[in-house]
């Protein structure tokens, strides 16, 4: 699978642009900067938009070439971030060390994705929170982006699941116009979603 996000991200130009996810940022700089993680991160965009912040940004994804023009950008931005090339059955994940964690888009068949949702959900210290935008399963048959495999895809359902542990800031499923970079354009069905750990 690496070798199909290599190939995907091997060009000059960000295939899902250079702008942060409009949803990350807007929820992102509504909390304080503390330490995020973004798993999946490919060419950087959310990670650059963090720093430029004041977060403190863990990232990793499994694709050599997506981390070599994330830390590029980074480095065109003069901000710094750490990111790990690791397939995500991989990825040591910290226990109780996040404020943040942004999962946009991203996708992995049921097993994975439910392990990597509590992973996520362990990296959080106490109070933090998950932001979540993703695919939903109307998605299927729509030309705008995504995987076209309804076990790939996200329900509110799905995720409320998932993060049952967490408490439920806000989720919506809806319809929307993407524009991010090439891969990412027109009318898409999508999930969002904000968790927040509980004290406990």
């Amino acid at each position: 699978m690496n070798s199909f996000w290599d190939n995907r991200y091997d060009t000059t130009h960000f295939v899902y642009g250079k702008e942060p996810n409009v949803f990350f940022a807007s929820r992102l700089q509504q909390y304080a900067p503390g330490k995020l993680l973004l798993p999946g991160e490919g060419e950087g965009r959310n990670a650059v938009y963090a720093a430029k912040q004041g977060w403190v940004v863990d990232a990793f994804d499994q694709s050599r070439v997506g981390s070599e023009k994330a830390l590029g950008y980074a480095r065109e931005e003069g901000v710094a971030i750490n990111y790990q090339v690791a397939a995500l059955e991989h990825y040591h994940f910290l226990h109780n060390h996040y404020d943040a964690a942004g999962l946009i888009y991203f996708h992995a068949v049921p097993s994975l994705r439910k392990r990597l949702h509590a992973q996520v959900c362990g990296a959080l210290k106490p109070g933090g929170i998950v932001i979540l935008e993703g695919f939903h399963t109307s998605q299927l048959g729509m030309a705008s982006g995504g995987p076209q495999s309804p076990d790939l895809l996200f329900s509110g359902d799905v995720i409320l699941e998932d993060f049952s542990a967490m408490e439920t800031l806000y989720i919506e499923e809806l319809t929307l116009t993407l524009d991010e970079g090439s891969f990412h354009q027109g009318e898409a069905c999508i999930v969002r979603y904000i968790g927040k750990k509980n004290n406990a």
